[in-house]
């Protein structure tokens, strides 16, 4: 018997969406307290910013890691260079 392989197309809701538009509300807010525990955790420091409110420019100088679940940038430096 021969495989046959399908492939699921979903079906278009309407304009194309960003990873910021996708996240889950309730992830996207947050609170700072904890994302500051999570900051300094990882980088000893709570040197992060909201996925939209940061700008390209921010991101071009400051190694960081992006956290596109929680829309959260954590900044590796301690300050913005």
């Amino acid at each position: 018997m021969d495989e046959i392989e399908v492939e699921w197309i979903p079906e278009d809701t309407g304009a194309p969406y960003t990873e910021v538009d996708m996240l889950e509300p309730e992830k996207a807010d947050m609170p700072m307290h904890l994302i500051d525990k999570i900051c300094k955790r990882k980088f000893g420091h709570t040197n992060w910013a909201r996925l939209d409110q940061s700008c390209p420019a921010d991101l071009i100088a400051n190694p960081c890691e992006i956290d596109y679940n929680e829309g959260i940038i954590y900044f590796k430096n301690r300050t913005l260079v």
